[in-house]
């Protein structure tokens, strides 16, 4: 029978201790040894980086240092291997404390005999084998059998340390499954677990044997790639990984057509640690998405002076809402036949400790990636109740309209918050009206339906905003409870065109609205020509520059009084 061969590295800096341990080892007859000597700590500290070994015979004493040491920054590094310390001193308090900071075994050399060894070092190796097995369960993602983010962190750790060492490159590449949620949606979650599980097979085969893949949540991939010497060599990377995982998908009976984006932070240019690092690459990743499905894209300068301001942008936010340095601003909405106004938007303001103005669309994407986006929702809702409470008591009653972002509607307080305002402020049914995006639908799924039914219940009404911008879908219009679809600007205007941009598109939504019985709004109306055109489209309302752009309410509110209906306060008393 064969024996079995095992790497032993001798760390021992006293050559006759060493060899007394190296004839131990080759007089068994239970295993076959191939020992290799290391005698000073600087080298055997080199070795904890290396995989040359099963196992680690260590001498305490090295010199100036200990194995102690060493023991530490094996479990720092988190060596693989067992590690078993052999001492001349026959101490129980040393041994307690070798074995806390992760000592396999302790032997005392006076002691020293083959059969002894022959027992610790199988044992060491066993119980080692057993731990890796029990680790790699916990930190192994179930569905696709990748490693999850904690594993993932680990590995980063390390490769960073051996890239630093080496003065090598690597980059680490986040993904998602575009659309996936459709997929879920439409298919079944039993589909999308069956495609996720394919997509984990093919980025693991898309990358080398020595790259390492894992699955971080929901339909989110990682992959780090390591010893690679430019980006044109990442650039090759990624296309080939996009080649492999967007084949078209055979899952369950179907085959899917499926796409992927990237994005990559390579190191160090990006970064020193790990989580520099992978915030990079999913900034990267949000770009690419931002750009169109199927795409990858590599972190920059550009996205790195982003990331700096968004983090600035956010520490002042947080400030900011501490303060309440914030303000409504209102677009007047036109009736196209009489020309009065029969509604407002609320538009969001923040007026900065340095006197600027800052317009929504400057902080609301730090907002929604912070979650600040929930309590500054809330404000809004707020103040716009309050002040149709306020303009109620003067007489007027204009209905006002609030945008509601897809993070905002997912918050659980959202309905409670919301109707405790309309009681306290008395808000009249018919008075407010929530925008919510086609991206909002989509994400909360038909399992909100009751929600904004509630909404509606209180006398709430719920508006489409930028309709056709998104994932348009007649299920969601005919099974959600609307009341409006707000045509979005981009079909409207457009800078040296003075009339409709897209007038078939315009026309096709207000036929739409016209047979599910919703009320429609066009956005971004410029010119009298775009204003004609939709009136005789059947369009009644309209709101834009035409006409007005967003107020304060001391610029509203004497527009409102010509208009007649609001009164002020020596009025009512």
């Amino acid at each position: 029978m064969n024996k079995p061969m095992i790497r032993i590295l001798v760390v021992e800096d006293d050559a006759a201790d060493f060899m007394l341990v190296k004839q131990s080892l080759l007089k068994s007859d239970r295993n076959q040894y191939n020992v290799q000597h290391i005698s000073e700590y600087n080298a055997a500290s080199e070795a904890l980086y290396q995989d040359d070994c099963d196992l680690i015979l260590l001498d305490y004493f090295l010199g100036s240092h200990s194995g102690l040491e060493l023991l530490q920054q094996a479990k720092t590094l988190q060596f693989k291997r067992p590690i078993i310390v052999m001492t001349g001193s026959n101490s129980p308090e040393l041994d307690d404390m070798l074995m806390k900071e992760g000592a396999a075994d302790f032997i005392p050399k006076d002691e020293l005999s083959t059969a002894l060894l022959d027992r610790s070092i199988r044992h060491a190796i066993e119980r080692k084998e057993v731990e890796f097995k029990i680790a790699e369960l916990v930190r192994r993602d179930p569905l696709t059998g990748l490693g999850n983010r904690h594993i993932f962190e680990e590995h980063m750790e390390l490769a960073i340390a051996r890239a630093t060492r080496k003065k090598q490159h690597l980059a680490v590449i986040f993904l998602d499954l575009d659309r996936f949620k459709d997929i879920n949606d439409s298919l079944g979650h039993h589909v999308g677990d069956l495609l996720l599980t394919l997509m984990g097979d093919r980025l693991r085969r898309a990358v080398r044997k020595s790259d390492f893949v894992a699955r971080i949540g929901g339909d989110e991939f990682t992959a780090l790639i390591d010893n690679i010497e430019n980006v044109e060599e990442v650039n090759h990377i990624l296309e080939k990984i996009s080649r492999e995982m967007c084949r078209p998908a055979p899952v369950s009976n179907t085959t899917l057509d499926v796409t992927v984006s990237m994005g990559v932070a390579i190191y160090p240019h990006h970064g020193q640690m790990a989580m520099e690092l992978m915030q990079k690459a999913d900034m990267a990743l949000y770009e690419s998405k931002a750009q169109g499905a199927g795409g990858y894209h590599i972190f920059t300068d550009r996205l790195q002076a982003r990331l700096i301001h968004g983090l600035e942008t956010e520490k002042e936010l947080r400030h900011a809402l501490r303060l309440q340095q914030f303000e409504l601003f209102y677009q007047p909405q036109i009736d196209l036949e009489t020309g009065a106004i029969c509604g407002l938007e609320a538009l969001i303001r923040w007026n900065r400790s340095d006197g600027q103005v800052m317009s929504p669309i400057e902080f609301i994407p730090v907002a929604v990636r912070s979650g600040l986006i929930v309590p500054l929702g809330c404000w809004v809702i707020e103040a716009a109740c309050k002040q149709l409470q306020l303009w109620r008591e003067a007489g007027l009653n204009v209905p006002v309209s609030v945008n509601v972002s897809p993070r905002q509607l997912k918050f659980h307080g959202f309905l409670k918050q919301l109707l405790s305002c309309i009681k306290q402020y008395r808000v009249p049914p018919g008075m407010l009206e929530l925008e919510l995006t086609e991206e909002a639908l989509i994400e909360n799924g038909l399992n909100q339906a009751a929600m904004l039914g509630a909404i509606r219940k209180a006398g709430v009404g719920i508006a489409i905003d930028d309709f056709g911008t998104g994932y348009s879908s007649m299920r969601y219009l005919r099974e959600f409870p609307l009341d409006r679809i707000k045509i979005d600007k981009s079909f409207v205007s457009e800078a040296g065109i003075t009339g409709l941009r897209e007038p078939a598109i315009t026309q096709s939504i207000l036929s739409l609205a016209q047979g599910l019985g919703l009320s429609v709004v066009a956005e971004g109306v410029e010119t009298n020509e775009q204003k004609q055109q939709l009136q005789s489209q059947g369009c009644r309302v309209c709101q834009g520059y035409l006409y007005y752009r967003p107020l304060n309410l001391t610029d509203l509110e004497p527009i409102l009084r010509k208009a007649g209906g609001i009164r002020s306060a020596d009025q009512n008393s």
